[in-house]
């Protein structure tokens, strides 16, 4: 009787030292989760901290340039900003995107679009040599002066101006050339058509930073101010 009770009782002891066993096992193995599970949360919080931070320090480190394009080759652009000097544009096959801005309009294009002479306006990181590009856009680049009409011919609707700085520019009014009057009376601008203009008169005009295929270039705008308005 003492044998099959001892026997029990050893058996009794086994299994609930197994339970006990396993119900510590289990709890540190939750625990164990719980830790991991905390410990790779923070893990995410943390990146996606450093991520914002490396956004924002890139944010504050993006610039724009802009010119000319001299020279294109593989990899990099070399431009000449508006006081001539040389910048190198670093472009990414997969990162830099291309677009082309014409009458407003913008359009995605390919690093194989871009020419020599093109005007761009670059969007990246500052660099020792000039800039890593995420985004160039080719825009048409504009220049508004103002002088005064010395040649006129009627036959070739062609305009010759002195500018304020002694430039004699040729201009080609187009068919899609804006052309306005100042009325000396009222001080009102009036459309007006090419046979009203006179030598003499001064000129505004906005002219694209590009001559067209007759060497001159056009007209986009201009404001004709005649020469009676400075005699009164």
């Amino acid at each position: 009787m003492r044998k099959k009770f001892f026997l029990r009782f050893i058996t009794w002891f086994f299994c609930f030292l197994f339970l006990f066993n396993f119900l510590i096992l289990a709890q540190e193995k939750i625990a164990t989760d719980s830790k991991n599970k905390k410990t790779e949360k923070e893990v995410e919080i943390f990146k996606e901290k450093i991520a914002s931070k490396v956004a924002e320090l890139r944010q504050e480190n993006k610039q724009m340039i802009s010119g000319r394009i001299i020279e294109i080759k593989k990899g990099e652009i070399e431009i000449k900003d508006n006081n001539e000097k040389k910048k190198i544009i670093s472009v990414d096959d997969l990162l830099t995107k291309y677009y082309s801005i014409k009458n407003n309009q913008k359009k995605e294009i390919n690093f194989s679009d871009l020419k020599k002479d093109d005007y761009i306006l670059v969007s990246g990181i500052i660099n020792d040599r000039g800039i890593n590009a995420d985004v160039i856009f080719v825009e048409e680049k504009y220049i508004i002066d103002f002088g005064k009409l010395v040649e006129i011919n009627r036959r070739e609707y062609l305009l010759k101006v002195v500018t304020l700085t002694n430039e004699t520019i040729s201009l080609d009014i187009e068919t899609f050339t804006k052309q306005w009057l100042l009325n000396i009376k009222s001080l009102e601008l009036e459309r007006t058509g090419f046979s009203k203009i006179k030598e003499g008169d001064m000129i505004h005009f906005v002219i694209k930073d590009k001559k067209n295929e007759n060497n001159r270039f056009s007209a986009q705008k201009i404001l004709i101010i005649p020469q009676e308005y400075f005699l009164n």
